[in-house]
């Protein structure tokens, strides 16, 4: 598995994760950040694990080997990926041994059959959506900065692009009662040196797929996800801010968790009395309440990996999330409690085991399972938009997961 390129990696705390090759200092500041979080979390099993990977970045197997332990100790669900941080301490005894243990704690979950096969591989898709009335995806392209339909019949085609100037495009929801769909339009991608960023939603009509609207979101910098609640408000994540933005027809983007709260903000998805919204973030999920505003953590059973969700999805009391950067990529299932504000049980229901899993990001649910973008290729992006190495970029890949019933 190849690693998860940098704008994804960005929401982890909220900074730009340095790759590898980047230099000492920022290696060092990242690795202080976390340090000064453990002080006030010291059981926080993915915080030691965020710490392993910047002590990986520096060389220090040995350091890397030790907060390894720890998440070990405290956790389960996490196992490094060699090529998202880990490369310079891969080869090490001490690596290995907690490696090993690491990989012997997690559950083999590999039955997921292909749904279907895109033959664009510059597509770089991040973001998938179902329409139940037409049994339709519609798929997001970050390269190609369009969003591809395709049909009960599997016969793919472009659904909008082009002349109406999209960004790469990132989350993609549907509102099927009201026949919309929503997607996150970003430049961070394609131009992140380049400021002010632009960063929008862009909402269609799901039939003629004609621009209804635009909401330019000029508090952000890097927007990456969208859900559409149970009567059709509209949320979106900035990875960058840790913000949380409402948008609307007649308001401008009202935010509904402050920049900061949270680091990284990622998948989110809408409690079905569209009372609570979740927020997939670099440590855990945070649950707001909107009516008073209020946000507190998501309380999971001790030792629980719940960190780092791309893709996160409400369904029959539970919610489904998609993890890439703490495992090489699973998905589990999370039953609520009653009252929506914490986590009974976990379950993996596909691990990292499934050999057609390369940079899982996101998924939709259907009425016959959970359809994952399981090959992505996101990792042969440059920063500048382009292709590194065209030819053995992947077809993307979808597949279909079970959901427990």
């Amino acid at each position: 598995m190849r690693s998860v390129p940098g704008f994804l990696l960005c929401f982890l705390l909220a900074l730009p994760l340095p790759a590898p090759a980047q230099d000492a200092a920022a290696v060092a500041s990242g690795k202080s950040r976390v340090e000064a979080l453990l002080r006030d979390d010291a059981r926080n099993p993915a915080l030691w694990f965020f710490l392993a990977r910047y002590d990986a970045l520096a060389g220090d197997a040995k350091s890397c080997a030790a907060a390894l332990e720890k998440v070990d100790e405290l956790g389960t669900g996490f196992l490094p990926v060699r090529n998202a941080g880990f490369e310079k301490v891969w080869n090490d005894p001490s690596f290995q041994k907690m490696l090993a243990k690491l990989e012997a704690k997690l559950p083999r979950l590999d039955y997921a059959p292909a749904a279907f096969e895109l033959n664009d591989k510059g597509l770089l898709p991040e973001g998938i959506a179902y329409d139940a009335p037409s049994n339709t995806f519609f798929v997001g392209s970050i390269a190609e900065h369009k969003i591809v339909r395709i049909d009960a019949t599997r016969e793919v085609s472009d659904f909008a692009g082009g002349a109406i100037g999209l960004d790469a495009v990132l989350g993609v929801a549907v509102d099927a009662p009201r026949r919309h769909l929503f997607a996150v339009s970003t430049s961070f991608v394609s131009e992140p040196a380049k400021q002010p960023f632009r960063n929008a939603i862009v909402e269609f009509d799901l039939v003629t797929g004609q621009l209804l609207h635009r909401f330019d979101v000029p508090a952000a910098q890097q927007l990456n996800d969208v859900a559409v609640a149970p009567g059709g408000r509209v949320y979106t994540t900035d990875s960058r801010t840790g913000a949380v933005f409402e948008i609307s027809e007649r308001a401008p983007p009202r935010v509904v968790l402050p920049a900061g709260r949270v680091r990284g903000p990622n998948g989110l998805a809408v409690s079905p009395d569209a009372h609570r919204l979740y927020v997939a973030h670099a440590t855990g999920i945070t649950v707001v309440d909107l009516t008073s505003g209020e946000a507190r953590p998501l309380a999971a059973p001790a030792g629980e990996n719940i960190a780092a969700i791309d893709g996160l999805y409400q369904w029959q009391g539970m919610l489904i999330g998609v993890e890439n950067v703490t495992n090489p990529g699973r998905v589990i299932a999370m039953t609520l409690a009653n009252d929506g504000l914490s986590i009974d049980r976990v379950r993996t229901l596909l691990s990292h085991h499934h050999a057609a899993l390369d940079e899982p990001t996101t998924g939709a649910i259907a009425p016959d399972g959970f359809y994952l973008l399981a090959r992505t290729g996101l990792s042969h992006l440059r920063d500048d938009g382009s292709l590194e190495d065209p030819a053995n970029v992947p077809r993307p890949l979808v597949l279909r997961i079970l959901l427990p019933r």
